[in-house]
């Protein structure tokens, strides 16, 4: 069976091969351009053979010498490590990156998800019961700047934006509304200190919790948020948001920043821990986004191509890789 892989993001180093994340079919078409989206009127259409060049057999693919493709060589930032991006006037990979859509044998998502997954996982009661209805069910994303939709190039490609389009494609005759809550730069404290005024007056159907991104930070005086208050902070917003009513929650592990970028600790993978943790006990749902971000890495995939801001802002497929843990979180149980 032949699959789509679609707006797959590269940042080219020279003319350095990157691995493609599956294995690409030879004799069908590629395409890639400079935009995620390849109706918009300024999008750049790049040639295969002339600007970039696929190997088949090793599933990689580069930029051809001459191309049109930006080096992301020539980036101010390209091979500084600890670099401060406050001493940058232009930090972003946005004119370096790339999309490209090409086709596969692989399983590029789940496309198997169905009600009866969502309805056997227990995870979304309240929400799926508004949607068999056909009513309009409120879903309320709360976080920090990579739950504001940070670096996607629109509302339906941030990862919430996929979210709700996946369950109604499912439940056709349903309405989600998107009421967005998250505030970039904050942590968890943040979080706790605004849980009971922004978040519970709305009795919503489903509310997302996504921190750990800036509570991970590295500061001279260690992290911004221990691990200690980071699960207690988690905690008060849970049993806030629970207190108040029968709202469904889903909590959101975070990516990987830059390892390069000074402010990384490296310890991102022990708050998703933390966030596992409490998924189990409290039972409700974890989109577990670190780890699908970390299959990608592990493919080979390099954090200039998945974050767009070249710090902590996943691009549109980014925020794909986020949205693709739906389906492991609602069948594993």
């Amino acid at each position: 069976m032949t699959n789509k892989q679609l707006a797959e993001t590269f940042v080219f180093m020279k003319e350095e091969a990157l691995p493609l994340r599956y294995k690409p079919l030879a004799g069908e078409s590629t395409a890639m351009r400079n935009r995620s989206r390849k109706d918009l009127a300024d999008t750049i259409h790049y040639e295969e053979g002339k600007d970039y060049i696929v190997d088949y057999e090793e599933g990689t693919i580069r930029r051809a010498n001459g191309s049109r493709i930006p080096d992301g060589s020539l980036h101010p930032m390209y091979g500084v490590s600890e670099f401060d991006h406050n001493r940058y006037s232009d930090f972003s990979n946005q004119a370096y990156t790339v999309y490209l859509d090409y086709s596969t044998e692989s399983v590029t998502e789940d496309r198997s998800l169905t009600t009866e997954d969502i309805e056997r996982s227990g995870l979304l009661r309240r929400l799926v019961g508004k949607l068999e209805a056909g009513e309009e069910a409120v879903y309320v994303v709360y976080g920090d700047s990579i739950s504001t939709g940070g670096e996607a190039s629109e509302e339906g490609l941030a990862y919430f934006g996929r979210i709700r389009d996946t369950l109604l494609s499912l439940y056709k005759e349903g309405r989600i509304r998107i009421v967005n809550k998250a505030i970039g730069g904050e942590d968890t404290s943040g979080g706790v200190r605004r849980v009971a005024s922004d978040v519970v007056p709305l009795n919503a159907d489903l509310v997302s919790i996504g921190y750990g991104m800036n509570d991970q930070n590295k500061q001279a005086d260690g992290h911004t948020t221990t691990l200690e208050d980071f699960e207690k902070n988690l905690r008060f917003m849970i049993d806030t948001i629970r207190n108040a009513g029968d709202s469904d929650i889903l909590l959101v592990t975070p990516c990987e920043p830059n390892p390069n970028w000074q402010h990384t600790s490296g310890k991102t993978a022990l708050y998703a821990d933390v966030i596992r943790r409490l998924g189990d006990e409290y039972g409700i749902g974890v989109l577990d986004a670190h780890a699908t971000w970390a299959a990608e890495l592990a493919a080979g995939k390099t954090h200039e191509s998945l974050l767009l801001n070249n710090i902590n802002h996943p691009n549109d497929y980014g925020h794909w890789i986020y949205s693709k843990a739906l389906s492991p979180m609602l069948k594993k149980r």
